[in-house]
């Protein structure tokens, strides 16, 4: 058992203690139309450049930021940058519209841990135009219009943090498979906020679940998460690193820690109308994504060829866009208080 399956999800808008009930339905799925707002047009003003951070890797036909032997195992090209904006929006519908949990009120500065494409803080610096907002990436991928109270800095924040003065809060979404060094992220959010600031982590736990027999033990989609976990523990990026969070939190001081659980469902299995909205979308980013979410790890940690992969990974599809397999993903929202 995780560490975190013993901890009781915290009251809030949604939740994943309740088992899913299947659609035994047959009607197909209305999908996305553009003008959704998860595609409207983004944007960023990178401040620093590092000669070291903005190296190129191309490998496999997709481009990968070559920063520490390429440390970053996702690639970093467009047709990846789209998909994460598409990630942001499913993690936006997961929290209810929100952009986060935490009961922050006056934020001075704000920090965006990992911001990729900027978007997550793009969107917060719109709703907070008192706030200063910071996104550090390891790689300049941000577009070029802001809000005027955001900006953009390249960095790798699992060095030494050297910031010049703290944050009210410090946001860190989707992070599983690029910090090696959790405690140490802990250990400096904690020692960079000011008190009574908060931290707060979004994060899937990748370890897929069935609570009704329907995932068959030998399926292709458990077969992919045991390589993607054996490929990513040779390469040092714990996959459930999230179900460890609550407990790391408190081990460096924050108090009034609060994990809430929400189900992904791998697609739209569920009768619940919310869970099968966001079954469309996970089925759609798992698909769109397993390949380069695997395609780096798998040949450089497990020697796979290209074509494997890219065979294998047809095979994990078709597992993604079956209804017969009620499988899921739970996806944790943890926040926590520096006391005062």
């Amino acid at each position: 058992m995780n560490p975190g399956d013993a901890l009781e999800p915290a009251a809030g808008p949604s939740q994943a203690n309740a088992p899913l009930e299947p659609d035994t339905g047959t009607a197909d799925d209305h999908f996305f139309d553009d003008g959704d707002s998860a595609f409207s047009s983004l944007a960023t003003d990178t401040t620093s450049l590092r000669d070291e951070l903005i190296l190129e890797l191309r490998e496999h036909g997709r481009q990968y930021q070559g920063y520490m032997e390429a440390k970053y195992v996702l690639p970093m090209d467009e047709q990846e940058i789209e998909r994460l904006d598409f990630q942001h929006h499913i993690v936006w519908l997961t929290l209810d519209k929100e952009l986060g949990f935490a009961p922050i009120k006056q934020v001075n500065r704000a920090l965006d841990v990992g911001c990729g494409t900027g978007i997550w803080a793009i969107d917060f610096a719109d709703a907070h135009p008192e706030s200063e907002v910071l996104g550090v990436d390891l790689a300049p991928v941000q577009p070029d219009n802001v809000p005027p109270n955001l900006t953009f800095e390249v960095d790798d924040l699992e060095k030494p943090w050297t910031f010049s003065r703290k944050f009210d809060y410090i946001h860190c979404q989707l992070m599983i498979g690029a910090f090696q060094d959790w405690p140490r992220f802990f250990s400096q959010s904690f020692e960079f906020l000011q008190k009574d600031g908060y931290l707060e982590v979004h994060d899937i736990d990748f370890v897929i679940k069935c609570d009704d027999g329907s995932l068959p033990t030998n399926s292709p989609l458990v077969r992919w998460h045991n390589y993607m976990h054996d490929a990513a523990s040779k390469a040092g990026f714990p996959l459930d690193a999230i179900s460890y969070v609550p407990q790391r939190m408190k081990d460096v001081g924050f108090v009034d820690v609060v994990p809430t659980q929400i189900k992904w469902p791998i697609n739209s299995w569920p009768k619940d109308p919310k869970y099968k909205e966001l079954g469309r979308w996970v089925s759609e980013n798992f698909a769109w994504g397993c390949e380069s979410m695997s395609l780096a790890l798998f040949t450089r940690a497990l020697g796979w060829s290209q074509e494997e992969v890219q065979v294998f990974m047809a095979s994990v599809r078709n597992d993604l866009r079956n209804k017969k397999i009620h499988a899921y993903w739970n996806f944790w929202v943890v926040y926590g208080r520096k006391p005062g």
